[in-house]
């Protein structure tokens, strides 16, 4: 009885493996190797990467040169200790937070932004730069720098 069992158990499973085999479809032809690699491929160059900055894309090609000692302060860094304005070209004096002058002229690059001294006046420097904003559009921003001015309370020593 139990040799029957089995047979029957058997014969029930061929007759399922015939009914499953027979209601798949028939599978497509391998592909080869190679065109997949070349599809892959070919998504991947046109898909945008997600990691890459999106100001890279703006100016293309551009390439980057030596930064004078300005241009490698922010503007805020920097302050108006004296102008002269009498002789041509005017010249205007920055310092720095630790002591360092700069003598700059109408022209001189200054600032991280790509700045450049417009304009030289009594006490105060004008500098121009040109930014480009998140959509690409290029704007001159005017910056004006000026000398601070002296507290009358405070005596020579304290100044310093």
């Amino acid at each position: 009885m139990r040799h029957t069992r089995v047979g029957l158990f058997t014969g029930t499973l061929l007759v399922l493996a015939d009914i499953c085999t027979a209601a798949q479809p028939p599978l497509d032809p391998p592909l080869d190797v190679a065109d997949d690699v070349a599809v892959e491929r070919a998504t991947l160059e046109t898909r945008r990467d997600p990691f890459r900055p999106f100001t890279l894309d703006i100016h293309p090609g551009e390439t980057r040169v030596q930064l004078t000692p300005l241009q490698r302060y922010e503007l805020g860094q920097l302050t108006v200790v004296g102008t002269v304005w009498a002789v041509s070209p005017p010249r205007a004096m920055l310092e720095d937070s630790s002591g360092m002058g700069f003598i700059v002229t109408i022209g001189t690059p200054i600032g991280r932004n790509g700045g450049v001294v417009s304009g030289i006046e009594p006490e105060r420097v004008i500098v121009e730069e040109r930014v480009t904003d998140f959509y690409g559009k290029e704007q001159l921003n005017r910056v004006v720098m000026e000398t601070p001015k002296e507290d009358p309370t405070l005596t020579a020593r304290e100044r310093k």
